[in-house]
């Protein structure tokens, strides 16, 4: 590939030399664009929030996934086999109010944008339990 300054010692009466810039200038803009187009990188949790979560689903919730209230994600040690982690609004947010401990079978379920819609509520009451749990003043969340 040429680069600016290996373009600069072509003589400018080059035939193709406007061409060429034109089609530089082209593949540069497009892969840009590309590039803006990719989903964004999954943030990863804290391990602070993901001991956090833990225990609040243990605490609030029975252990029980907060999304369809059927299946255990969670206990007095910590997170279950099974159980995943779930960026709710999106995969660039990563905070506790931003995510929560559910099965595996609901992780895949909210991947259909109807369904994460149509679990909205479930998430909200599941922030509020994290809420009340940290207004409570728990800091410690394993003992």
């Amino acid at each position: 590939m040429l680069e600016n300054a290996q373009l600069d010692l072509i003589p400018e009466e080059s035939p193709g030399l406007d061409q060429l810039r034109h089609d530089l200038s082209f593949v540069a803009a497009t892969v840009a664009q590309i590039a803006a187009s990719l989903p964004q990188q999954r943030r990863p949790l804290t391990d602070g929030t993901k001991m956090l979560h833990a225990r609040v689903t243990w605490l609030r919730r029975s252990g029980y996934c907060p999304c369809c209230q059927r299946i255990r994600v969670s206990d007095a040690e910590g997170r279950l086999p099974g159980s995943e982690f779930d960026h709710f609004f999106g995969r660039h947010r990563n905070g506790p109010q931003e995510s929560w401990l559910i099965c595996a079978a609901c992780n895949r379920d909210l991947e259909n944008p109807t369904a994460k819609s149509s679990r909205r509520s479930e998430f909200e009451a599941y922030q509020r339990a994290l809420l009340l749990f940290l207004s409570d003043g728990q800091t410690e969340l394993f003992t």
